[in-house]
């Protein structure tokens, strides 16, 4: 029966999952607390931190701060050791607020009772994606988890290499999780929020969450054939 199993999964569609807004309930945990990191240093900064971090939701953290400490607070001097600085101190700063993040609904059964072959994608640092993993006690059902510095275009451009001729469904959360998408090539499923859904007039096939688990799998199978 095992051997069975193992063959059916072999045939299945690889599962990629983003983190942050997929599988937990971090994103705003995560806005808040980036801004919150320059409040004691950089308090007449915040404001502008807090539309741009606002307006680039799912940019990498690394990223965020390229941007801030040099055009927003303009650092010049050793500008990439406050960044590294400051890029650590935020791992510190939001580990015990995003270990508390609830789930996204559904997804926990929904990754637990899964067959498929499963991977994490995240822009987040690993450590802090691997983390989250352990503390909802999923991290074993992963092959593997990508994480910053990997690019997600590149990553689920791999998986395709990795699987040949195995569909590849990534679930994200954001434009950029739909642009990394369409970039490999590969399904996506865009889960939207309550106060709103940035895939709107894309055509991109939304949930709100994983609760209806049955509902989910007969769209693959039906998009995907597998």
């Amino acid at each position: 029966m095992r051997g069975n199993l193992h063959r059916m999964s072999d045939s299945l569609p690889i599962f990629v999952f983003d983190k942050d807004g997929v599988i937990v309930e971090s994103e705003p945990i995560k806005l808040r607390l980036f801004e919150e990191l320059f409040a004691k240093e950089h308090a007449e900064h915040v404001p502008a931190v807090r539309e741009f971090n606002r307006a680039n939701v799912g940019m990498a953290r690394r990223d965020k701060l390229v941007h801030v400490l040099g055009n927003v607070i303009g650092i010049t001097e050793d500008l990439e050791r406050e960044i590294d600085q400051y890029l650590d101190r935020s791992y510190h700063f939001v580990k015990e607020a995003l270990l508390k993040a609830p789930s996204v609904a559904g997804v926990l059964p929904f990754i637990q009772e899964s067959p498929h072959t499963k991977y994490v994608c995240s822009s987040a640092l690993h450590a802090e994606v691997v983390d989250q993993l352990q503390a909802l006690d999923i991290e074993d059902l992963f092959t593997e988890v990508y994480a910053f510095p990997d690019k997600k275009a590149e990553v689920l451009s791999a998986l395709k290499e990795r699987h040949p001729g195995r569909p590849i469904v990534f679930w994200g959360d954001t434009i950029l999780d739909y642009n990394a998408s369409q970039k490999a090539q590969v399904t996506f499923i865009g889960v939207r929020k309550p106060d709103g859904n940035p895939f709107a007039d894309l055509g991109v096939h939304t949930i709100p969450d994983f609760a209806d688990g049955a509902a989910l799998h007969a769209w693959i199978t039906e998009e995907t054939g597998g």
